[in-house]
This record gives structure tokens, sequence and C-alpha cells, in this order.
């Protein structure tokens, strides 16, 4: 028969077991053994029956689907926070959708009326660089759906948020550029309204300030650190009579271009320029010279904001509250000078 036609009394007259068993095992009800579980998904595939997930949720008022809102999947520290999230999604027998603003706020606001149609079971969001308005997140929870912010978060929202120190992780990175001896400390860092990139803007100043050293004239840039922008901004540093011997970066990827076209240049790293990003990425360990950075825990910050909205959504918890996560400064070769 078409598989369009399967229907789970197909599936019921094959196994020989009543329906209602069919329904629980897809539906992952925990009085299902798995081994039941394991062969009706299996007699399922071969038939080719799908489970429609928006339409099961809609008509029993329960969606088994998370909505995971993200500026860019392709960055690293956005993939490990996918990862984190289903982890422990898929051990509740749920499952994600996950949609990415390309930092576009009118993309957030048509994502968030999807999930808000589709009455997904919560949202686990990271709000874009654009995003100053959160009225469109609003309407979901005067629909009833869970949200969990994560990373860059608007604090006025009556939600659980989970974030990192971006101020100390700044702090830490610029200490460091100096105690290893650095004088003339730049920060080429990210947009200017954005919250995130203000607390690294603060924490690299007051590292400055702290041990008395000078900021001087345009070493303080804000950008939306695209390619473009670190090229210009690399030449602008470069040929200047005053070139800087700290770098301090507000992104992985302008980090990692930054390096590159420093050695490229002929700039001897870090004994002429000494560079450190905040967020890691699994090339930094690989390029020469390995790039020092503040690591962001994406892993752990996903399965902490899943574990957040799985409170909400079982009622354990509804409270608005913000949750740290620790960063740590890694040290490599771009910024560990020998004496």
């Amino acid at each position: 028969m078409p598989a369009s036609n399967v229907t789970i009394n197909d599936i019921a007259r094959e196994l020989k077991v009543a329906p209602s068993t069919i329904s629980r095992a897809l539906n992952n009800k925990s009085q299902i053994s798995e081994k039941t579980k394991k062969m009706v998904r299996q007699k399922a595939a071969e038939l080719g029956y799908d489970i429609n997930l928006v339409a099961s949720g809609l008509s029993k008022n329960k969606s088994t689907i998370i909505g995971v809102l993200l500026p860019n999947i392709n960055r690293y520290f956005f993939s490990q926070v996918v990862s984190g999230i289903e982890s422990v999604a898929n051990d509740k027998g749920y499952q994600i959708i996950i949609a990415q603003t390309n930092e576009s706020l009118e993309r957030e606001i048509e994502v968030a009326r999807m999930f808000n149609s589709t009455r997904v079971a919560g949202v686990i969001a990271c709000l874009s660089v654009k995003t100053t308005d959160v009225s469109h997140l609003e309407k979901l929870k005067k629909n009833g759906i869970p949200l969990v912010l994560f990373d860059r978060v608007d604090y006025a929202m009556d939600c659980q948020k989970i974030i990192v120190d971006n101020f100390d992780g700044a702090f830490q990175a610029v200490s460091h550029l100096i105690k290893t001896g650095c004088k003339k400390i730049a920060h080429l860092g990210g947009p200017s309204d954005c919250k995130v990139f203000q607390e690294r803007a603060r924490g690299f100043q007051e590292a400055l300030e702290i041990n008395q050293i000078e900021l001087l004239p345009n070493f303080l840039l804000a950008t939306d650190l695209t390619h473009e922008d670190v090229r210009g901004v690399f030449k602008r540093w470069m040929t200047a009579l005053q070139r800087p011997d700290g770098i301090f970066v507000a992104g992985s990827d302008a980090g990692l271009l930054f390096t590159k076209m420093a050695v490229e240049a002929g700039i001897k790293v870090p004994d002429e320029l000494a560079i450190v990003t905040f967020g890691d990425e699994p090339a930094n360990e690989y390029i020469c010279p390995s790039l020092s950075a503040v690591e962001m825990p994406g892993y752990d910050m996903g399965r902490t904001s899943i574990s957040q909205l799985f409170d909400a959504i079982e009622g354990r918890s509804g409270d608005s509250g913000t949750i740290v996560k620790p960063l740590q400064l890694i040290v490599r070769r771009s910024s560990f000078k020998r004496d």
C-alpha cells in the first residue's frame, strides 16, 4: 500500500496487537516496554509510516516538539548548544526544530510566529544582535508556551535565562595579555547596541584601568565582526604610527581571521602581537600559532536550557531567574610569550 495511506491500524494488524499499543509505543509512553517500542518503530519504518507530530500535538493539546531559535547554526558554540539540548530532549521523547535568524530581527519575528502557530511545547532562544524589542517572544508566553533564553537575553523578560559572565571573561583575557607584558592593547569589539558585546568591552576597559594601562585612541572599536570589518580594522591598526602589541577580539571567527592575517603579514605572534579571542573553536588548537581563547560552555548551556524548559513544561518551575555559567581562559601559543 502507498506509504501515505499507512495507518496505526495497519501496523497493529501486521504485529497482531491492539492499535492502542501501537499509539502508545509511537508516542514513547512509559507503560510500553522498550522491546515493544523498538518492534513497533521498526515495523512503522518498514511500512513507511511517519507520525505527524504537529497534528498529533494539536489534537491532544500536548506537543512533543521543542523550538530552538539561533542566530547562526554554523557557529561552533551554537552547534554545541544544540548537542546539549538534544542529549536531554531525545531521552524524554521530544524532538527539536532548529531555526536560524542570521542575525535578522524580521526573521526572528517570523520564526516566533511559526512556533506560536504550531503550538510547540516550549522554545529555547538566543536573541539576534538586532533584537531590542521582544514583544514577539512575549506572545509565546501569553499563549502558554514556556520560554528559556540563553547567551544573548533580555533581562526584563519573565523567563529563565542561561548566560555567561561576559565582563569577567573579557577581564580575564585582557589581564592575561597585561601579565605577558603587553602595554598597547586594542579591542576589536562587536555591535555596540548588543548587551554581550557591551559587557566584553566593559571588561576590556576595566582590566586596563585597574592595571593603569592607557587606552590609546582608536584602540576600542565596535563592529559587526564581519570579514570585511576584520580586514579593515587590521589594516587600520597595523599601518598606524602606534601599533597594538596585544589584541582582544570579541568573536571567535574574527579572532581566527585576525590571527591568520597577522601571520600572513609577517607579524611575529605572540612576540610582536599577542592575540586572545572570546569563544573557542576546534580550529584554534590547530592553526599556527594556536589561538588563546575564552571558552564558552555551549554543551552545558544547552543541557541546562532544556532542563529548565522541561521544569516549566512539567510545572515544576515557572519563575524568572538567571543562571550564570563559568568561563575558562585557555592559553595557547598566540599569547604565551617566553621569557
